[in-house]
């Protein structure tokens, strides 16, 4: 992201194919975000006897899937998902093979034993996919709902939480009703798993949502942004613009800027006579 003096966004450039990512730490994330992504992907997962893989969960995802007629729940852990997100090869991450699912269990296995469970959901949170090319929960923010990820309400939460198991099916864009339906589901589970009482849930239900439109062509003062994405290139690479998450602050002041391109503006306006239709200023 470049950004102004102040933090305001002048242009965010991002890899089409990789997606759009904002690393943001646990602290900022909200309560009830952590929690309706545990009660949906992996109920057990601060449970001690949970090493990454939770043959209980597996039963109880199979359980619930069968008695919802679709997919509800998952069986893989969080950790897991995060291994086959960040470890294993994208080409075989939907190989459904025991060998490849002995790495997964294994590599979720050691992840478990070399890092705290609030560092491994940390992490799964700003890797996960949830479509339209927002991969972690600030950027999933940021494109359905204009916000940052700690200004999110329950009912915002719970429907975020609710898209990674099928991002394309449940995306509410396209289709509001399937997003709202799982949103509902993920909100039964946060109930059915002790982090809700029905009564907010039921509120957070009834919340009506109120989605962003993306706009990822955004751009403000275009000739110093590529100006910076240029010193960028030369000082960092290519691959550091959709890679290294920066967030670069620049010198400019935005409402300023503004100011001045509307007195500019005017000012040429006058001079049309002359033939005029550019204008510098200091």
């Amino acid at each position: 992201q470049i950004l102004d003096r102040h933090g305001n966004v002048l242009y965010e450039i991002f890899d089409q194919e990789g997606g759009r990512r904002t690393v943001v730490s646990l602290a900022d994330m909200p309560r009830y975000l952590i929690d309706a992504t545990v009660a949906t992907e992996d109920a057990n997962f601060f449970r001690e006897w949970n090493l990454g893989v939770d043959p209980v969960g597996v039963l109880r995802a199979i359980k619930a899937n069968l008695e919802a007629g679709t997919v509800v729940a998952g069986g893989s852990t969080i950790t897991q998902q995060l291994v086959k997100n960040v470890l294993i090869p994208p080409e075989e991450r939907y190989d459904l093979s025991l060998d490849r699912k002995l790495r997964e269990a294994l590599y979720a296995f050691q992840i478990t034993r070399s890092y705290p469970k609030e560092r491994i959901l940390e992490m799964y949170l700003n890797e996960i996919n949830y479509g339209n090319l927002a991969y972690g929960v600030e950027a999933a923010a940021q494109t359905y709902f204009g916000k940052h990820v700690g200004q999110l309400t329950l009912a915002e939460a719970a429907m975020l939480a609710g898209l990674p198991q099928a991002p394309a099916y449940y995306d509410p864009f396209k289709n509001p009703a399937a997003a709202k339906e799982r949103q509902g589901q993920v909100l039964d589970l946060m109930v059915r798993h002790g982090f809700l009482d029905e009564a907010t849930a039921e509120a957070a239900k009834a919340e009506p949502l109120q989605y962003a439109n993306p706009n990822w062509g955004h751009l403000e003062a275009p000739h110093f942004v590529w100006y910076v994405r240029d010193w960028l290139i030369e000082r960092y690479g290519q691959r550091a613009l959709t890679e290294a998450g920066l967030r670069v602050y620049t010198t400019l002041d935005l409402d300023t800027q503004h100011l001045a391109e509307e007195v500019v503006s005017k000012h040429v306006a006058t001079l049309a006579r002359q033939d005029a239709r550019n204008a510098a200023l200091v």
